[in-house]
């Protein structure tokens, strides 16, 4: 029996792990990278793309390629030394770091400026809600293309669209000269700052992640699965290097608007704001909060499988446990 898509269910694939990789540090740091970079700008972005949206592809393509499970891909390894690099790996994306992030540049960028006084209260009931939330979402694997790749990312992506449309329509200032080693090595530094965005690690899990989501679909040949997985990262490749071309032009042309802001969320608030007036904020607050729930999301549902097939624990168990774990580290990277 022929196992196909239909050409939404593909987009709507596709879309998803678009949405999966587009959290806060994808968010965060190209405008920064780019203001730095100034007339230099070119070649930083070039090694940012490069990292930031061409290791995570290469590596979506290499989980295909093998059979698209963690097993496969480490074959060749001893298995307690793969089941303890993927242990690592799926800590630091989940729980210990990436995770919780999410929760905390949402946070910073999308609530926090609605506050004159912002208290640590503020951010323990945000952290809550939101990783409920992204609990909710995750709860049922079978559902997540259906509810993020036809819904909620295509909100997201038309949010970016008209930020994007904006940005180069109306740039807020001049390229100025390059900062720092964006000076004497762009394209090393951008390499480096994509780097940093962790999306290298996370398109292991999040490979794994589609191929159970299309086997949910009904697609459990390989050869399909290869298919859809690759078509998946292309159109996912093609929305992040939007985003972060647009991010770096908007950072080089940030030096008027936003002089002195020393980190890329600041960069953004301002840029944004400039752009709309006072409905910026809220025009960043649905971009930012949609790009990082759409990211806690798939975190936690990868971690919770992983973890799920490894001991007794139910995933839904483990969405409960990684989700509270999460909101309880924001809240405590926040306090230090």
């Amino acid at each position: 029996m022929k196992q196909t898509l239909k050409t939404t269910d593909i987009i709507a694939v596709g879309f998803m792990l678009f949405a999966f990789f587009l959290g806060a540090g994808n968010i965060i740091f190209p405008p920064l990278a780019g203001q730095l970079a100034g007339e230099n700008l070119l070649p930083a972005m070039t090694g940012f793309l490069l990292t930031a949206v061409g290791l995570p592809l290469i590596t979506i393509i290499a989980v295909a390629v093998a059979g698209g499970s963690w097993e496969h891909l480490t074959k060749d390894l001893p298995k307690k030394a793969a089941t303890l690099i993927a242990v690592l790996i799926f800590i630091i994306i989940g729980p210990a770091f990436a995770a919780p992030r999410t929760g905390l540049v949402a946070y910073e960028m999308a609530i926090r400026p609605f506050f004159a006084d912002a208290a640590q209260m503020h951010l323990t009931i945000f952290s809550i809600l939101f990783f409920a939330v992204a609990m909710s979402f995750a709860w049922s694997q079978g559902k997540l293309i259906d509810v993020i790749g036809k819904v909620l990312t295509p909100v997201l992506f038309v949010g970016l669209i008209v930020l994007a449309g904006a940005v180069f329509i109306d740039p807020q200032g001049e390229m100025i000269a390059p900062v720092g080693e964006y000076l004497s090595q762009p394209l090393t530094k951008g390499f480096l700052e994509g780097y940093n965005t962790m999306d290298t690690f996370g398109s292991l899990m999040f490979g794994m992640l589609i191929v159970d989501a299309l086997r949910k679909k009904g697609i459990t040949e390989q050869a399909a699965t290869t298919k859809y997985l690759i078509s998946s990262a292309l159109i996912a490749a093609a929305g992040l290097a939007f985003v972060y071309i647009s991010l770096f032009y908007l950072g080089a042309t940030s030096a008027t608007v936003a002089a002195g802001a020393d980190n890329g969320g600041a960069i953004l608030s301002q840029y944004v704001q400039a752009l709309f007036g006072p409905y910026g904020q809220i025009v960043l607050s649905v971009i930012v909060l949609l790009a990082c729930l759409t990211t806690a999301i798939g975190l936690i549902s990868a971690c919770s499988d992983y973890f799920s097939s490894l001991t007794s624990i139910s995933y839904q168990k483990w969405v409960v446990i990684i989700g509270v774990a999460c909101a309880v580290v924001a809240t405590l990277v926040w306090l230090s």
